[in-house]
C-alpha cells in the first residue's frame, strides 16, 4: 500500500483511506490526455480545508470591495504597493517595535469594518481632499487612512450596540408573545362583580 501525505496536516497514511481532491490542469500527459493533480486529505482535514478555503474566498471578496471603494474615493487607477501594505498591516495587526515590523496573521481589523468606516467618514474625506493640497497621492491616502483608523473604534462600538439592541428586541418580542398567551389563558372572575346579584 502506498503512503500519501495529507495536504492539511502533513501526516502520511494509506492512499485508500484518504480523500482525494482532483483537479484537471492545462498541461497534457505524453499520451495527450489532460494531466490531473491530486491533493490527499484525511476526512476531518478535508472539512477543515474546505472551511479555510471558504474563509479565504470571503476575505478576498471583502478586500476586493474595499479596493474598489478606495480607487473611487482617491480617483486612482490602482493602489500602489505601500498603500496595500498599509491596508494589510492593519488587517493582520502587524506592529512596528524599534523599527522592526512584527508580522501577525489576521489578528487586526477585518476588511468589512475598514470599508464600513471609510463609508462613515466619506463626507469628511471629501472635505479633507477639498481643503488640503497634497503633494502626492500617497500623502492623501495616508491622511485619509489615518482618519479612518481613528474612527474604527466608534464604528465597532456602534456595531456592538446595534447587535445588543437587536438581541434585546428579539427577547422583548418573545416576552410579549409569552405575556399575551398567558393573559389569554387566564380568565379570572372578579369577586366584586355584582352582575350575579341582579
Amino acid at each position: 500500500m502506498r503512503l500519501v501525505k495529507c495536504n492539511w496536516c502533513k501526516e502520511k497514511e494509506n492512499k485508500e483511506s484518504m480523500f482525494a481532491e482532483e483537479k484537471v490542469t492545462e498541461q497534457l500527459n505524453k499520451d495527450g490526455s489532460p494531466r490531473i493533480t491530486r491533493k490527499y486529505f484525511h476526512n476531518d482535514c478535508h472539512s477543515l480545508y474546505l472551511q479555510d478555503k471558504e474563509q479565504k474566498e470571503k476575505e478576498l471578496k471583502a478586500l476586493d470591495q474595499l479596493y474598489q471603494y478606495l480607487i473611487k474615493l482617491h480617483n486612482l487607477d490602482v493602489l500602489d504597493g505601500r498603500m496595500m501594505e498599509k491596508i494589510q498591516d492593519l488587517r493582520n495587526g502587524s506592529i512596528k517595535v524599534k523599527a522592526k515590523k512584527i508580522k501577525r496573521y489576521k489578528e487586526g481589523v477585518p476588511y468589512e469594518l475598514m470599508l464600513e468606516t471609510y463609508k462613515f467618514i466619506e463626507d469628511r474625506a471629501d472635505y479633507i481632499k477639498k481643503t488640503n493640497e497634497f503633494k502626492t497621492e500617497w500623502n492623501e491616502f495616508s491622511y485619509i487612512f489615518g482618519t479612518m483608523v481613528n474612527n474604527i473604534n466608534a464604528i465597532k462600538d456602534a456595531a456592538v450596540k446595534r447587535k445588543t439592541a437587536e438581541r434585546m428586541n428579539k427577547a422583548i418580542k418573545i416576552n410579549q408573545e409569552t405575556v399575551e398567551v398567558q393573559v389569554k389563558n387566564s380568565t379570572k372572575k372578579d369577586e366584586l362583580d355584582i352582575s350575579d346579584f341582579l
